[in-house]
């Protein structure tokens, strides 16, 4: 049996090896960086103030213009803006996002390069602290993802235009900048997540082949460590001490020290990628989405004549430059958002080991935005009986057990260290067989998050063991940062070690198969 694990560890990692010490190089850096993404701020700060008196056509003739019915209640978001000097409507639907400017009611069917050069160009005159802007150059329009826009699928085709050493991404379907890269980010998005995540265009774009390279290589390592961790425990009890010398000595007591973590690190990765299909999805269903805003989002209830005079009260203290359309249990309201004060935000997120590029548009910061209804023009947030009444709708069938106000983030919901999602938030658990908890945004009146049993447990099973987030440790800096470095330093040392040895190796063998060759002949 020794023999066997000794061949098995030998020849995984002669194979494996190199891969696995880009594994943990890469994950160093992605304790600090992540892939390039447009920051919600950033890009509130870029938009032009919203020309309402430009604004000629309602959401629910927007709609139809694009194809849709407004009383089927097809759209899931529609947002109002502006693209360049222009106000438009900007709907995504089950099957894609499209736009209808709100000015003349007209499809927006595709950008000409010179209108995507301007969006651009706007897009980059409002630079942080003054500074002169840099000329915008057309580079060509993407029909299929590059490095940086594997994630942005549904918004391609994008106009790729260059600002300098920045890249920026203009949505075709959306009229809008959706992606802006810098040389920096690049550098360590490529250094970080493009080689953790094996992120490469070519592979990337082959779903199948490469979720099946990351499932197959995460667990020939976790049969590495095992192996190894097997091999070299029976080795160091059976003499008291290495039998190794040299640089496998030190790979020897390395493995051993840092086997575990490594092991619990790829079958972390593995499972992230749900080989079993067993995971329970966190993400919150249309229909239960729906279910909270009263069947779906009424597009006929948003006629011109409440919005403008609403939106035109509310700019005078709150300076718009978008508007989304909401509604909760069937009440319309308007969301408005405006930018930060803070100023413009960073150009790439931090975070570590794991977890894709954040969502368009996904991450709204309380201080941001305004919900006001579109009868009164006042600012609205839900009461807990609201909240649910509304989860209740979203779960039939189910009985809620408790509900709780949460001012914390708890050990399920949130981003403990960066603070990035909203609170407080009211989490209402049921008693249906995924024992599901919903966490709704008493600000928003919306489900912000759910979880389920299988979640939970993947929770500890990815976030517990990939990321070492565990309450009470996890938000501790930089004890967190200490413990997570010398770790990864120690497998990277584990890895790279057993290069010498493997080189030799490999060169004995060559050298017996050529003697094989030549007696032969």
């Amino acid at each position: 049996m020794q023999r066997g694990l000794i061949l098995l560890h030998r020849w995984l990692g002669i194979a494996g090896n190199l891969l696995f010490v880009v594994w943990f190089a890469s994950a160093l850096v992605m304790i600090y960086a992540r892939m390039p993404a447009l920051d919600f701020g950033d890009r509130l700060n870029r938009l032009s103030p919203l020309d309402l008196d430009a604004v000629q056509v309602a959401p629910a003739q927007a709609a139809s213009a694009a194809g849709l019915d407004a009383e089927s209640r097809e759209a899931v978001q529609i947002r109002l803006g502006m693209a360049g000097d222009r106000p438009i409507y900007r709907l995504r639907t089950a099957t894609g996002w499209t736009a209808v400017y709100a000015d003349t009611g007209s499809p927006m069917l595709q950008l000409a390069e010179g209108q995507a050069t301007a969006i651009a160009a706007q897009f980059v005159e409002q630079p942080a602290g003054g500074a002169t802007p840099t000329p915008t150059v057309y580079d060509r329009l993407l029909s299929r993802p590059d490095q940086w826009t594997l994630q942005l699928r549904p918004l391609l085709p994008a106009h790729r235009i260059r600002s300098g050493s920045d890249v920026l991404y203009v949505s075709d379907r959306t009229a809008e900048v959706v992606l802006e890269t810098s040389a920096t980010s690049r550098f360590w998005g490529a250094a970080g997540a493009v080689f953790h995540w094996l992120y490469f265009t070519p592979l990337r774009s082959h779903t199948t082949l490469w979720y099946q390279l990351i499932v197959w290589a995460s667990a020939a390592g976790c049969a590495l460590t095992l192996s190894g961790l097997a091999v070299g425990l029976m080795r160091l009890i059976r003499r008291n001490r290495s039998p190794y010398s040299g640089i496998m000595r030190w790979h020897h007591y390395s493995g051993l020290a840092f086997g575990a973590a490594a092991f619990t690190w790829l079958l972390s990765g593995a499972l992230s990628m749900d080989p079993f299909g067993w995971h329970a999805g966190r993400t919150t269903s249309q229909a239960q989405h729906a279910a909270v805003a009263g069947g779906g989002l009424r597009l006929a209830d948003f006629d011109l004549a409440s919005i403008r005079p609403r939106l035109e009260s509310l700019s005078e203290s709150f300076p718009t430059r978008e508007v989304e359309f909401l509604s909760f249990d069937g009440e319309p309201l308007l969301l408005a958002y405006r930018p930060p004060e803070s100023g413009r935000s960073g150009g790439y997120r931090a975070g570590c080991c794991g977890g894709g590029p954040a969502a368009f548009l996904e991450t709204v910061q309380p201080f941001k935005h305004r919900l006001v209804t579109l009868g009164g023009g006042k600012t609205r947030r839900f009461d807990r009986d609201e909240l649910i009444a509304a989860a209740t709708a979203a779960m039939p069938g189910a009985q809620v057990v408790d509900a709780d106000e949460l001012s914390e983030y708890d050990a399920y919901y949130g981003d403990r260290r960066h603070g990035r999602d909203p609170l407080p938030v009211l989490r209402i658990r049921f008693d249906d067989p995924e024992r599901t908890w919903l966490y709704l945004d008493p600000a928003l009146g919306r489900i912000v998050h759910r979880e389920q049993r299988r979640s939970r447990l993947d929770r500890w099973l990815y976030r517990g063991l990939h990321r070492l987030d565990f309450p009470g440790f996890y938000d501790r800096r930089p004890l967190w940062d200490v413990v997570v470095i010398v770790l990864l330093l120690g497998g990277l040392f584990s890895a790279a070690s057993s290069f010498v040895p493997a080189a030799r190796r490999l060169r004995r063998h060559g050298a017996r198969l050529r003697r094989k060759q030549l007696q032969k002949n």
